[in-house]
């Protein structure tokens, strides 16, 4: 496409002051094959991934096939009471119990994402077909001052799963035990053996509630922290091309009801984030502004406002740190500039619809900010 650069008369502005990281909120469904309310949970959860774009929804799966020892650790810890039972960040927003209903999993995420992290998490990995190693690093990036016992989850992923040997019962279907014609689900029958279960939690290769001694219980801004997983992809009942990695940092207490999630990231195996997909403390190069409009279906302008001659780069990816689209690369004089992208490749072929991130690179690091492209 035709990059267009402008020179435009109003300033861009409201980057995030140094303290502060962008929230990225994981939403944990806990559910099971054998739950006939839980496709409700997935449709919650599909409505949350596509109304905001730093919301990371997983399945823990208990009491099926799906099942693991790690979503079964989680489930039975913090005491479903009710399927499908619903996790925002782990954080625990009125009552006695971090599970909620799905009727409250929407406005927990919207009140999470408002808040802002004193880390940013990032992820780089690498996976070879051959050998089905992979290998994996989480960034812990402090961007403020934390306390207390902070540990690191790097949690693989798989999407798309299908067994008709372990259907997914659905009692919201016409005829079923509990019909709901306002359900999406009410048209399926009520045993769906073509269900296809959406991003089940397979594996954390840390133990269950994270890696400990590698954050200390007090940490200062500007200090990183790391850790390094390997795994061998097994050959049977993986789809590696499905699989993304989960990684975040959580607080550990002895009550399950302060286990909050402080930040977390999520990349494709194999891709890397690492110096992409999380808001970077505030730049004196660049002031980056949102773009406009957002959502969009046809074209969106990313504006923003460089402060000296620079090197600029700009750089469109999906929300598992995969390059889409190269935009610009080349020096650019300081003032106010506006670059297009119409949901399209580096190719020139149109994306599917779905949450997308620009990177605006100086010589000084980066800053990205979300896109929601509608489709056309």
């Amino acid at each position: 496409m035709k990059k267009i650069t402008l020179l435009l008369l109003t300033c861009a502005s409201g980057l995030l002051t140094y303290g502060q990281a962008a929230r990225k909120v994981v939403v944990e469904d806990e559910t099971g094959s054998w739950c006939g309310y839980c496709p409700r949970g997935r449709t919650t959860a599909e409505a949350i991934e596509a109304q905001y774009p730093n919301a990371i929804c997983i399945a823990n799966h208990s009491g099926d096939t799906y099942e693991n020892t790690y979503g079964k650790a989680i489930d039975a810890a913090v005491n479903t009471y009710g399927y499908p039972g619903g996790m925002v960040d782990r954080h625990l927003f009125s009552g006695s119990s971090v599970v909620m209903a799905t009727n409250s999993w929407s406005s927990s995420t919207a009140n999470h994402l408002a808040t802002t992290a004193p880390l940013a998490v990032t992820i780089s990995s690498t996976y070879n077909t051959s050998t089905r190693l992979l290998n994996v690093t989480v960034n812990a990036n402090f961007v403020g001052a934390a306390s207390g016992d902070m540990r690191i989850s790097c949690v693989l992923v798989q999407d798309s799963m299908v067994n008709a040997a372990d259907p997914q019962h659905n009692y919201m279907g016409n005829g079923c035990s509990s019909p709901d014609p306002s359900s999406p689900w009410y048209s399926s029958p009520c045993s769906i053996t073509n269900y296809i279960q959406r991003d089940v939690s397979r594996k954390n290769l840390a133990p269950d509630w994270g890696t400990t001694g590698v954050i200390p219980a007090s940490v200062t801004a500007g200090q990183n922290f790391s850790q390094s997983y390997s795994y061998t992809i097994p050959a049977s009942g993986w789809t590696p091309k499905n699989v993304s990695i989960v990684a975040f940092v959580a607080k550990y207490t002895t009550a399950v009801t302060t286990r909050d999630i402080m930040n977390a990231s999520r990349v494709y195996m194999g891709a890397s984030n690492a110096t992409s997909i999380f808001e970077h403390p505030e730049l004196s190069s660049v002031v980056v502004k949102q773009n406009t409009p957002n959502p969009f279906k046809d074209i969106t302008a990313l504006q923003f406002r460089l402060n000296k001659t620079e090197n600029v780069s700009i750089v469109v990816y999906n929300s598992f740190g995969q390059v889409v689209n190269e935009l610009f690369n080349s020096q650019l004089i300081p003032g106010d500039h506006t670059f297009y992208w119409a949901g399209d490749r580096t190719d020139g072929t149109p994306v599917t619809p779905g949450v997308y991130y620009y990177t605006i690179t100086t010589s000084e690091g980066q800053v990205s900010k979300p896109m929601v492209f509608v489709g056309q």
